[in-house]
């Protein structure tokens, strides 16, 4: 073999291109001619470089050690040549059960080209079985593009980053393009135009997932969980226009945010999800989201919509009575009745856990309003207060040590400012304290330059028993008068569902930072996390049937240890002839690998063995 530089002018642009043949010398009926082995394209090789590029490809091709060292790049080049001869020339020969006995150089065994199959083998049987490829036929899409669709939302789960990333992933360190058939085109940009087409058919999808789901799990779908996260930009996204400032739930005021609005039912699958701007207003999202909703349910059931005091504004909660949906939610601002912690009902204690809950209903104009109580909540907050206290009192005590001090803050005006402004950071440790501040005697307060010489606090009397009575309690407000007070807070512990959902998005499926600045490759991305959510969803769900409530972090570390591998030999026949053999396979299934697969009736042989013979 040797290397060939070809130069060819484009009869249009009348412009020169260079590109090498990768060539070999071959007899025929009518001499000697070239034969193309592989085209190299605009390969970057210095002509010096052919003679050892083309005698390094020979050697990996037949199994050669070879006695020529090459720079890290050409070496790498070399051996993807040789990778794409290999495919180009195999005979694939066919995978027998019974023992095939041969003569092996056992110095030449090498294993190579290990990736990753077990989290995708699971992620895939559970695409097959949410039977999204039969969506995507009937939408139109080609399997090409669904192939790649698949790989952007099963990359999400295993290995989670941008469109550029999982490219990456998928053709280098995943097999998972094996067990759904390759791309035939496999640029960046065929990437971003397949995320382009699942976005084009959102409401499709997850109107086909709602429905699937409901039907492998039997699901009720009587009970909605509402709830909005964001998600932060990495860089300005000028050309986004729902990149907004907005209140970070992560704390990064320093960016701008968007908004992810999603609708949940009690058992964590996702209904319907839908993107806002990062200055979104929580209270104004519900019904425009419910109204989408219902395009995706079937009718005629009472449901009951469930969310936080942040999206319960009364005219959120008269919209919900109009159109006759039922609500469970915190209730927001005052209380209707004075709070009476008198007794109250034990609906849940656990000693050895420290957790206790108690309630108290009370009734007027049609609603149940469910006064809680947490001993845990107590705790937290009682912890909370003694801290922000702490630190309130190291303030005053600061101040009021300065007065004592060289060139600290003296001057009666100012350090009255001081205490305001410790006030308005401190509100529920201020009201507790008496505070007054000594101006110098003699002067009177009216008096220019009068410089204050004492800070005295005292702790109000009674204030703190009143305040902290009130710690670890909440009230639910609801009109399902007809469900007792323990099923009315056991619904409403299920707003825990969404932030799980919500955690999964931004840890397990690279839902934040956001690194694309356009409006439309935004939407894409995080809705691919949210597609990636519902698989997931379902394989956790799926653990749990069977008494496994393992994570699927946990689960995807497990199965990383599952791999696809080449192993590579030279085979001597009896008259001579030496073959280079390359056997693609699994490895050997652990014990916990086959629990794994066992709970979602999977055989554990992702592939079958493939024997691969090249001729020397």
């Amino acid at each position: 073999m040797y290397v060939r530089k070809i130069r060819k002018r484009n009869g249009t642009s009348k412009k020169y291109y260079e590109y090498l043949h990768l060539v070999e010398n071959v007899r025929t009926e009518k001499g000697p001619r070239q034969r193309l082995v592989l085209n190299l394209g605009n390969l970057n090789l210095e002509p010096s470089q052919y003679q050892a590029f083309a005698r390094r490809v020979e050697d990996i091709l037949t199994g050669q050690r070879s006695l020529i060292e090459l720079e890290g790049s050409v070496e790498r080049n070399a051996r993807e040549a040789a990778r794409k001869i290999f495919t180009k020339q195999a005979l694939e020969l066919s995978d027998e059960s019974e023992s095939n006995f041969e003569k092996v150089d056992i110095n030449s065994i090498e294993a190579e080209k290990p990736k990753s199959i077990g989290a995708e083998y699971l992620c895939h049987s559970v695409w097959e079985e949410l039977k999204i490829d039969e969506l995507f036929k009937e939408e139109g899409i080609t399997r090409q593009s669904a192939i790649l669709i698949e790989a952007l939302v099963i990359g999400r789960l295993i290995d989670p980053g941008s469109e550029r990333y999982t490219k990456e992933w998928a053709e280098k360190r995943s097999s998972l393009y094996e067990l759904t058939g390759s791309p035939i085109r496999s640029s960046l940009n065929s990437y971003y135009r397949a995320s382009d087409r699942l976005y084009s058919v959102k409401d499709k999808i997850e109107e086909h997932l709602s429905r699937v789901e409901k039907e492998l799990f039997s699901l009720s779908e009587k009970l909605f969980f509402f709830d909005l996260t964001n998600s932060y930009f990495e860089g300005q996204a000028n050309g986004n226009s729902k990149a907004k400032w907005g209140r970070s739930k992560e704390k990064r005021n320093d960016c701008k945010l968007v908004t992810l609005g999603l609708i949940v039912d009690e058992r964590g699958f996702a209904k319907y999800s839908k993107l806002f701007a990062g200055n979104q207003y929580e209270a104004k999202t519900l019904s425009g989201m419910v109204k989408e909703l219902e395009g995706h349910l079937e009718g005629g059931v009472d449901r009951t919509i469930v969310m936080d005091a942040g999206i319960a504004t009364e005219d959120n909660i008269n919209w919900l009575k109009e159109n006759k949906y039922h609500y469970i939610t915190v209730n927001r601002g005052k209380a209707p009745f004075e709070k009476d912690f008198t007794d109250m009902a034990v609906i849940r204690e656990d000693k050895e856990k420290g957790e206790k809950i108690e309630v108290k209903r009370f009734t007027s104009e049609g609603e149940a309003y469910i006064l809680c109580r947490s001993e845990k909540k107590i705790v937290k907050e009682r912890n909370m207060r003694r801290r922000v206290e702490q630190l309130f009192l190291e303030r005053l005590e600061y101040y009021k040590a300065g007065l004592r001090v060289n060139r600290r803050t003296k001057r009666y005006e100012k350090v009255i400012e001081l205490i305001g402004k410790l006030k308005e950071k401190y509100p529920k440790a201020a009201k507790l304290y008496d505070i007054e501040i000594i101006g110098e005697r003699g002067k009177s307060l009216g008096e220019k330059n009068i410089h204050a010489v004492d800070i005295k606090y005292k702790k109000k009397e009674g204030r703190y028993d009143s305040d902290t009575l009130s710690e670890g309690s909440y009230i639910l407000r609801t009109d399902r008068l007809d469900l007792s007070d323990d099923e009315i807070w056991n619904i409403y512990i299920m707003l825990g569902n969404i932030e799980y959902a919500f955690k999964s998005m931004k840890s397990s499926l690279g839902l934040r930072p956001n690194f694309h600045q356009r409006e439309d490759r935004v939407d894409t991305h995080m809705f691919i996390s949210v597609v990636a959510y519902h698989l997931l969803h379902v394989i956790e769900s799926r653990l749990k049937s069977h008494g496994d409530h393992r994570k699927w972090s946990s689960l995807r570390n497990v199965l990383k240890t599952h791999e696809r591998i080449t192993i590579s030999y030279r085979v001597k026949e009896e008259d001579g002839t030496i073959h280079q053999k390359f056997v693609r396979l699994n490895s050997k299934l652990e014990a916990e690998h086959l629990e794994i697969y066992r709970m979602f009736g999977l055989s554990g042989v992702p592939l079958p063995r493939k024997v691969l013979a090249y001729k020397q």
